[in-house]
This record gives structure tokens, sequence and C-alpha cells, in this order.
């Protein structure tokens, strides 16, 4: 017995023994008329008390302390019918009235308690579920709720597979699978395999069962146990909080497969606009010569032949792109990197584009003393590569192509401008596909992430002012400290 329901229980004895008492060494104002009232109080406070059988009985000697005391004759047992007969009997009836009415309604007003308490509870198991993005981590919490319910009348295990529960023997494994797989309870009580010893509680969703609760064994009678549906209500709330989940994942697959097909069709879209210009031209070249090669003359034919030549050589970079794009498309891409000059990387785009004779050549300035960079060289004269072809495809006039190299801060900047056509405002920070940049500008982008750094582009207000594109790779020492 607990602490609290001892001294309960001796509360209500020093009562009884104190109407005892009275009724035992009666005063002036203790008469025959007012002691049954006395007797009636008394007996209605410590039933309260006290257990109810045990009341009854206390009842029962008060008022046979009552009939030896008080009622003529006294100090015997013996009851005049006609005159005092039906006083006892009534005193008797009333204080087991009493008794029972008062045990019934603290009865009552108990499991009111009680109820009100675990509604509150279900509320605040509601609440906890909401805020966490996977419920199912809350297996132990549901677990210990359980247990509570069930105040150690049974014993209670919880899990989303029977393989999680390692003490179910194989008819027990077997009903676990059952219960999961039909969404419905079974076993005691349920009608359905009213034969097993235990009984299944379900997780329910809206569509299937995410869990079971076994409740095995045990004397409780599950068809009154208001706890097996308070049980019920707090497994179906994991169920749907389970449920809410696999509808958000599903949804955010549904939205990833949308962006991926997406991003595909752009990318199949800009390979075909950056390809169909220079494929067109080699096209018209060739038939040009192939249909009137009586007719051109032999620099008409060199000419043809070198616009073949340098729009193949287009056509073969815009590939090389597209490989390296697809290449650093991947998840959590590594590309191998070792420190490397800006100096060198700068002479070795120049010489690339002196191969290709390009149209002229940009004006450099390379600021000194700058460290070295921890790069993929290859990558970032490719960056390099396609925007000063860029840039010297929409300059309009030689000498207008700069390429500065300077250090800020913990960076080094890249900056290619012109003196072309600028981008409208939408395109500032990301480039202008319009003007041949398609793969080559994606191509830029990733290989910015993959090395930490960043690309953008701006344009002044005045049109015709070309375009300054800002390509930003951290310096050796500034990786090494993110790292």
């Amino acid at each position: 017995m607990k602490p609290t329901g001892l001294l309960i229980g001796i509360l209500g004895f020093t009562l009884w023994a104190a109407l005892m008492l009275v009724l035992a060494y009666p005063h002036d104002w203790v008469t025959l008329a007012n002691a049954p009232v006395v007797l009636i109080l008394v007996s209605s406070i410590y039933s309260l008390l006290l257990p109810l059988s045990l009341s009854l009985a206390l009842s029962a000697l008060a008022v046979l302390m009552f009939n030896y005391q008080m009622v003529p004759p006294v100090h015997t047992f013996h009851v005049d019918l006609h005159e005092h007969g039906i006083l006892l009997i009534t005193m008797m009836g009333v204080s087991w009235l009493i008794t029972y009415l008062l045990r019934r309604q603290k009865q009552i007003a108990a499991l009111e308690r009680q109820q009100a308490q675990r509604t509150l509870q279900l509320m605040q198991w509601s609440e906890k579920l909401r805020e966490f993005d996977n419920p199912q981590q809350l297996l132990s919490d549901l677990h210990q709720l359980l247990l509570g319910l069930a105040e150690g009348s049974t014993q209670v295990l919880v899990g989303f597979t029977s393989s999680e529960l390692e003490s179910l023997n194989a008819t027990q494994i077997k009903a676990f699978d059952a219960c999961l797989q039909e969404n419905k309870a079974l076993g005691k009580s349920t009608g359905r395999y009213d034969n097993l010893e235990d009984l299944y509680l379900p997780m329910r969703g809206k569509s299937k069962a995410y869990g079971v609760c076994v409740c095995v064994g045990g004397d409780i009678d599950f068809n009154e146990a208001l706890w097996v549906r308070d049980a019920q209500a707090l497994l179906d709330q994991m169920g749907l909080a389970c449920d809410r989940r696999d509808n958000a994942l599903r949804a955010q697959s549904a939205r990833e497969s949308a962006q991926t097909q997406k991003t595909r069709s752009l990318f199949l879209t800009s390979i075909a606009h950056d390809q169909r210009t220079p494929l067109a031209s080699i096209m018209t070249s060739a038939s040009a010569i192939l249909e009137q090669t009586d007719r051109l003359s032999k620099d008409e034919i060199r000419h043809y032949a070198e616009l073949i030549q340098e729009e193949t050589q287009q056509v073969a970079r815009l590939t090389d792109n597209t490989l390296t794009l697809a290449r650093l498309s991947g998840e959590q891409v590594q590309v191998p990197t070792q420190l490397e000059s800006v100096e060198d990387i700068v002479a070795a785009v120049l010489q690339r584009l002196r191969k290709r004779k390009a149209v002229y050549l940009p004006t450099v300035k390379v600021a000194a003393g700058l460290p070295l960079l921890n790069c993929n060289m290859v990558l970032v004269e490719q960056v390099l590569d396609n925007l000063i072809d860029n840039a010297i495809k929409h300059s309009g006039a030689p000498c207008s192509v700069e390429l500065n190299v300077l250090q800020q801060q913990g960076d080094v900047v890249f900056q290619v401008s012109d003196r072309g056509v600028g981008m409208q405002g939408q395109h500032k920070l990301q480039g202008d596909e319009s003007r041949g940049m398609g793969i080559g500008l994606q191509l830029c982008h990733a290989v910015a992430q993959v090395h930490a750094g960043c690309l953008s582009f701006s344009t002044p207000a005045i049109a015709g002012q070309g375009v300054l594109a800002i390509f930003t790779l951290p310096l050796a020492e500034a990786q090494e400290q993110g790292a």
C-alpha cells in the first residue's frame, strides 16, 4: 500500500473509533434522537476513506453499538420491534446506502479524472508527433505511454516489425504479422482469433498498419478495460503520423522527379540550342563546296573549308563541355586538385585561343604576387576559355575584351569584360543563354560549385556597355580553414 493510502486508511479508522467512543460514552448532548444523525454523518465521512466492504462492516458495527448503548433496554441487543425496530433497520439501510453511493461517486470521480488525464496525454502525444519529422523515432516514448496506461497489469510490447521484438514466440510472431497485414485488432475479446491468449492492436494509418502493440497475457479484462480504447487511440495517432510522413516523402520525391525531368529537358534543349548554329554552318559550307565546286575559286573553297574547321572545333568544344558537365552533375562529386600557378592557367588559356586561331586575343592583366590556387587546372581553364570565347563573340571590336586577375581577401578573382550587347536584368546573376552560353554557362557554374567558388554576371544600366563576368575561387589557405 502506498504511504498516502495508508494515512487515509488510518484517518478513516480514527473517525470510526471516535464514533464508537461517542456511542460507548454518551454525553447529555448525545441522545437517542440525535445519535442516528451523528452516526450517519461520521459513517458517510469514513466511507470515503476506506474500502466499500470494510465501510459496510464498520457501519454495521456502529449500528450494533448504538443499539447496545442507547436503545432501551440498554446494554443488551434486545430490540422492541414495535418501538425501535424500524429505527435500527432504517439506520442500517441509510448508512449502507450512503456508504455505497459515496463510494460509487468517488469511483466515478476518479474515473473521470483518469479519463481527463488520458485525454490530455493524448493531446500532448499528438502535438509531439507533429513536431517530429520522423515519428518512428518516438517508438520508445509510445512504449512508455502504453505501459503507463496498463499500470503494470499486463506486459506491453510495441514495434514496427515482428523482428524488432525478440521475446515473441512463433505463434505470437504469426499473430503480429497477421495484425500488421490486416490492419485490424485481433486476439482476446476482439471477435477475431479469440483463442489467442494475447491482444494485438495495430498502428492504423489510412491505408495500412505501420506497427503492432502486443498486450501479453495478464488478468485484465479486455472487454471492460478503458485503457485498451485509449491505447488504440495512441497507436492510431502514431499510425496517422507515419502516414503523413510517407505522404510528405512521396510528394517530395515527386517534386524532385519533376525537377530532375525539367532539368534534363533544359539540359537537352541547351545542347540542341548550342549545337544547332555550328552544325547549320558546317552543313551550309559543305553543301556549297559539293554543289558549286566548278564555280567556286580556290580562295572561296578555302574560306568554306576554314569555316567548316572552325565550326567543327566549336562542336568539339561543346561536346567537351557537355561531357564535363555530365561528370560534374553527380551527387557529392569530388575532382582531383593540386596547387597551380595563376599565371600558368592564364597562359594555357591564351595558348588554346591561339591554336584555335581566335579572331583576336583579350587584353590580360594579372596582379603580381598572386598565391597558388588549389584547383583542377583543366576545369578552370575550361571556364576561362568559355567566358573569354563568349566575350570575343559579342565584343564587337578588337582589344575590347579584358581579362583581369586579382586577389580580394581570401579569393582569387577572374574578371572577363567585353563591350558588346549587355544582358537583361533578370539574367545578370546567371548569365544570358541567348548569348551562346547554354551548356558552357552551366559548366562554369558547376566548376565554381565543386571548387567552393562562385560565378556572377553584371552589366551597366546603359545598353551596349558589355558584360562583366566574375569567376571567384578561394585560395588554398581559405579552403584548408573551411575544411
